[in-house]
């Protein structure tokens, strides 16, 4: 079940990023006339310049990977993730084009798992407050849209971001502590791809999980992922709990954010790996 993306012309918010870098081949080797303007040339936080692109070009397909992260400044958070998704709903809309949104699991609580595809978000924390303010925006202004809830993608042929920050600590001697439990279904950034070159022609609406199968903690991903990159100073990886940081006074932070995915593999076709299918037995904890 491939789409048919012969001459369609499909837009990439965040095309540059970690998930679009694999997603931009896809559509090019379908055929799609793919539009993926880098942040500096179409900021989506600017609604005058989103109208004036679409008006020019009139996407059939968006595909909105556009996204600021927990790190960036939460006033960034708060324009990308709700106010830029806001102005790409209501282009989708003008246009009657397919969107396909991609939000997160940490829209969810992590205190009722496993989450099914309707879970009412309940965020815990400032990005994921964020990422549900641009989720109910999308459904509110379009809700023929699909708003994509995924968990940490990953790739076996690239180290991504955290599995990188991670190896910088190691190297420079630091201890590295990673949560046994915080419990999140990682998937292949390829296959999320793939899932969302699919979703352009699923007659799918509303909230879906595209996860990994399997519910992993962020110290077994963690310590999967240093191990197959051969990262040195693994012994120097600690187990350590969230838990133990909110008795302490940090924020809560969401815990078990197991996703249940049969609907979008059976709505795709298609199979959503976890980790250990792809990298073989899991460690302890």
């Amino acid at each position: 079940m491939l789409p048919h993306m012969q001459g369609r012309v499909v837009w990439v918010t965040g095309g540059g990023g970690w998930v679009g870098q694999a997603l931009l081949p896809l559509l090019h080797a379908r055929g799609a006339t793919v539009l993926a303007p880098r942040s500096h040339e179409l900021d989506i936080t600017d609604n005058q310049a989103v109208r004036a692109f679409t008006r020019t070009h009139r996407p059939e397909a968006i595909i909105n990977l556009a996204a600021a992260g927990p790190l960036d400044d939460e006033q960034r958070q708060v324009q990308v993730n709700g106010e830029g998704a806001k102005h790409v709903a209501y282009a989708a809309m003008r246009l009657h084009a397919r969107l396909v949104h991609v939000s997160s699991d940490v829209v969810l609580d992590g205190r009722s798992a496993p989450y099914d595809d309707n879970a009412p978000a309940v965020p815990l924390t400032f990005y994921g407050r964020s990422k549900a303010y641009g989720e109910a925006s999308i459904l509110m202004i379009y809700p023929q849209a699909v708003c994509v809830r995924t968990s940490l993608s990953w790739d076996p042929a690239a180290i991504d971001r955290g599995t990188g920050g991670f190896a910088e600590r190691l190297a420079a001697g630091e201890p590295c502590k990673l949560f046994t439990d915080e419990i999140r279904c990682p998937l292949p950034r390829t296959v999320l791809a793939e899932c969302l070159v699919r979703l352009v022609d699923v007659p799918v609406n509303g909230t879906l999980n595209v996860a990994g199968h399997e519910a992993l903690s962020r110290y077994q991903f963690g310590l999967m992922l240093l191990r197959h990159f051969r990262v040195p100073g693994i012994e120097r990886v600690q187990a350590c709990k969230a838990e133990d940081l909110e008795l302490r006074g940090e924020p809560r932070r969401p815990r078990d954010l197991t996703l249940r995915v049969g609907h979008a593999e059976m709505l795709t076709a298609l199979p959503l790996p976890g980790v250990s299918d792809l990298l073989g037995t899991l460690p302890n904890q």
